[in-house]
Order: structure tokens, then C-alpha cells, then sequence
């Protein structure tokens, strides 16, 4: 009999505390320096990467833009003026509403990548597109594992490291599908074994005379079978993790709550919340290496909004994604440590939209679109990739904005020089041809496949 996994026993008890209503989860504390770590934030919904980084004020795409985009456009002057990026040849600014993240640009923390996407064949629909481009292979659906999967394949991962990754949200990313190294979680707060009667502990009940969870289930499992050993291993990755409060502090109400570093104020949505999660994991350095977390809200077809204008639907949007980065940024940089040193964020969107606005006061589904990049790690203050430029002969179907950056080129290289991993050709089924385009600081690996025949997913 092959010996059972113990992050597949995590897993399933975590899917049976959800299966309850009550979140749960696994965690082991890793050993030794600082861990990179990878954070994934996705789009989803298709950002309009014409309004998040339209053309600079005078940048040499600005008059055709301005034709394009009338009800919809980033003003180059006077009220809600897009805010022109240094070091892009006056061709790039970000949308006003960006301006946290413009100055993480300015202190090279942020890199922007235009022209970026999935190659041919394109589709249009968001969830092919989604699907596709997290399972690292464009036009192909039928696969079955994501690519951060396939990266933790190939990692060489320790063994004592119970979770090295963490899907922010009620579903797991599909990028880690197929991952019995990812726990999925909608906030920090379900990081508990709660699916039954007992409180987790009796510091939970209130009454030190009762025994809760943590005290009465080493009692189910004293044996010496492969799952009561591998039960009592699972207890205690989850009773490690037991001191961490993942709620905000407040003197009176939560004296022990968490405390962001530098000043951060990560707001009070969804977003902002599952940043400071993702950040208090990595102060913990309980070995975690890779994060996914969703930011909705990017289908703009109608009043899409201008931030010329009171009504700026796309501007609300924005700031949540500026804010919320902005926050993550300040509270793991600030201090001795500085652990933005070792987390690299890419942003990512499943498509762009139409060059040309629609009737309805919104852009439809398009193609190219723009990535971020933000680490202390990341070589900022640039604007990457070729773009093709907005003359009607130069767009994709004479509509969209042409795809110049494989997004898979971006990905590879935080794989390569910020993870260690060569093995892109694994992670990616399909690519070929990678070249850095030297976003990220690191050392460069030869890139590689990654001979899986012998991995059988057990632990002897």
C-alpha cells in the first residue's frame, strides 16, 4: 500500500471542514532564511489596459486614442489627467486613480509590461480565456493540472513544508488546480479545524475546565496505523499555526490582532483583506511560497466611467487594486527585514478590451492588455515589451490591441530568477523560445522540461 501524502490528508480535512460551512486548513512552519515567494493577482472580468495605462499626455499615440475614446478616455490635462510615467518616452502614464501604484513606479518597485497576453488562437470568452491562460497552455482546455501546479511539481519542494501555497478565495485558482500543496481559504479567519461541536481549543470556549478540538482529537488517534500517525502530524501543523490572529488589531475589542507595518491601511474590502492575510503568512515564513488571490470587477461593456467625470466606475477599480498593492508594498517593506525583497506580485488579466468604445459608454472584449510587476526584486521605473501602436493597420482584427509579450515570457522569468526554477517548459506545456526580458533581478537558470516519470505524488 503506498503511502498517503500528508498534505492530501490536510486537504481532506480542510474538505470536510468546508463541507460543513466552516473553512479549514493546514500549515507547517518551514526552517532556514527568508522564502521568495510569488504573488498572483488576477484581473478577472478583462482590464482595459487603455485606461489603466492609457498613452502619456503627449505620447505618440495619444491623438488617435483621444478618437478612439471619447466617453471613456484618460484626459491628458485638467481633471482626472492621466498620470505620465518617467522613463516610457512620454509614450505611457497610468490612469489618476493609480497613483499609489505610479509611485512605487517612481522608487522602482513597479514595472509595467504593455502589449501583454495570450498568443493565437485568441478567444474572447472570459472563461476559455481564464481557463487557458491558468493552465499555462493557450488554446488548449483539455489538461487537467495548473501551471503554479506544475511549478510546485518541479520545485524540489522540502518535505517539511505542509502548505507551500495559498488560494485567496471560496474556490481554488485554477492555475494551482490539481495541487495537494495549496490550501484555499476566503480569509485567514478559516484557518481552523472547526467542523464539529467542540471549539477549536478551550481558549475558545471561554472556560480553561473544558477541552475543546485541540485537546480531545489526539485522543481519536493514539495508534500507530499510517493514518493516526499521519492525523497526529496534521494536528500539529494545524496547532502551530494556532497563535496567528488574523483580524485587524483594536485595543479594546482584539488587543492581539494584527497590526500592519509602515503605516499600511489595507481598507476594508475583500481585496485588501486577503493582501494582509497573503503578508502576515510571509512574515511568518511558515515556509509559503506561492499566493493566487482575485480582484472582480473588470467587464466594463457599460458606463465603464471617466475619471474627467463624477461617475468613474473603471476609476473605483482601480484604486482598489492601487490601494490594496500599495498596502502590501508598505507593510512588508517596512523595517530591518524588508521582506518585499523576497515577494514579487504580478498582475494579470485574462484579455483587454476594444481600442474603439462601445455605445453604451463601455469597451467590449478585446485582446492585448498590460501586466504589473511590483517587488523590492523587480527592476522598476521601466515600461517593457514592443507595443504595436494604435494605427488601425497595426491592430488585431483591426479592433484590438495587439498581444507583443506572452504572458508566459513574464511568468517564466519570476519562475526562473526570483523561484529558482528552470523548469518553465513543465510549468508551461507547449513554449518554447523563452528569453528574459529582465523585469526581475536573479540569476539566470537554462530553462528546461522536467522529468516527472518518477514522481508519484506519495512520500516514502
Amino acid at each position: 500500500m503506498p503511502l498517503i501524502n500528508r498534505r492530501d490528508f490536510l486537504k481532506t480535512c480542510s474538505a470536510g471542514a468546508l463541507a460543513s460551512g466552516v473553512g479549514g486548513s493546514r500549515l507547517a512552519f518551514a526552517t532556514g532564511g527568508i522564502q521568495d515567494v510569488l504573488v498572483i493577482v488576477f484581473q478577472r472580468g478583462a482590464c482595459d489596459g487603455l485606461s489603466l495605462v492609457p498613452p502619456g499626455s503627449a505620447g505618440q499615440d495619444r491623438a488617435l486614442y483621444e478618437t478612439y475614446r471619447v466617453n471613456t478616455r484618460v484626459p491628458a490635462s485638467g481633471t482626472g489627467a492621466v498620470l505620465d510615467l518617467p522613463n516610457s518616452g512620454g509614450r505611457w502614464g497610468m490612469h489618476p486613480r493609480a497613483s499609489a501604484l505610479r509611485n512605487l513606479y517612481l522608487s522602482n518597485h513597479l514595472a509595467v509590461v504593455v502589449g501583454a497576453g495570450m498568443p493565437a488562437p485568441v478567444t474572447r470568452s472570459h472563461f476559455d480565456a481564464q481557463k487557458t491562460m491558468e493552465f499555462g497552455t493557450p488554446g488548449q482546455q483539455s489538461v487537467g493540472a495548473g501551471w503554479l501546479t506544475r511549478h510546485l511539481q518541479s520545485s524540489n519542494l522540502p518535505a517539511s513544508v505542509a502548505v507551500p501555497a495559498v488560494s485567496m478565495g471560496s474556490i481554488t485558482a485554477t492555475s494551482l488546480l490539481g495541487s495537494s500543496e495549496t490550501i484555499t481559504m476566503p480569509s485567514g479567519a478559516d484557518f481552523r479545524l472547526d467542523s464539529f461541536s467542540y471549539a477549536w481549543d478551550d481558549l475558545d470556549s471561554g472556560t480553561p475546565s473544558l477541552q475543546g478540538a485541540l485537546q480531545m482529537m489526539p485522543n481519536l488517534w493514539t495508534g500507530d496505523s499510517l493514518l493516526e500517525v499521519e492525523a497526529r502530524q496534521a494536528l500539529d501543523a494545524l496547532s502551530q499555526f494556532r497563535p496567528l490572529n488574523f483580524d485587524l488589531y483594536n485595543a479594546s475589542s482584539n488587543p492581539g490582532g494584527y497590526q500592519p507595518a509602515g503605516g499600511a491601511n489595507y481598507g476594508t474590502g475583500s481585496f485588501g483583506q486577503q493582501l494582509r492575510n497573503i503578508a502576515q503568512l510571509v512574515k511568518r515564513q511558515a515556509g509559503l511560497s506561492i499566493a493566487t488571490v482575485d480582484i472582480g470587477g473588470w467587464d466594463t461593456h457599460n458606463g465603464q466611467g471617466s475619471p474627467a467625470n463624477t461617475y468613474d466606475a473603471f476609476g473605483n477599480q482601480v484604486q482598489t487594486l492601487s490601494d490594496g498593492l500599495s498596502a502590501f508594498y508598505t507593510d512588508l517593506s517596512a523595517g530591518a527585514t524588508n521582506y518585499m525583497n523576497h515577494v514579487s506580485v504580478i498582475v494579470v488579466t485574462e484579455f483587454g478590451r476594444r481600442v474603439r468604445e462601445n455605445d453604451s459608454g463601455g469597451t467590449d472584449h478585446g485582446y492585448g492588455s498590460v501586466m504589473l510587476a511590483m517587488g523590492g526584486a523587480v527592476n522598476g521605473g521601466q515600461v517593457f515589451g514592443t507595443y504595436a501602436g494604435l494605427e488601425i493597420e497595426n491592430l488585431y482584427e483591426y479592433a484590438d490591441v495587439n498581444v507583443t509579450t506572452d504572458y508566459r515570457r513574464v511568468l517564466s522569468e519570476a519562475m526562473i530568477r526570483r523561484l529558482e526554477n528552470p523548469n518553465i517548459y513543465y510549468a508551461f506545456p507547449g513554449y518554447s523560445g523563452y528569453a528574459p526580458m529582465g523585469i526581475f533581478q536573479g540569476t539566470d537558470l537554462p530553462p528546461g522540461n522536467f522529468d516527472a516519470i518518477f514522481k508519484n505524488g506519495f512520500q516514502t
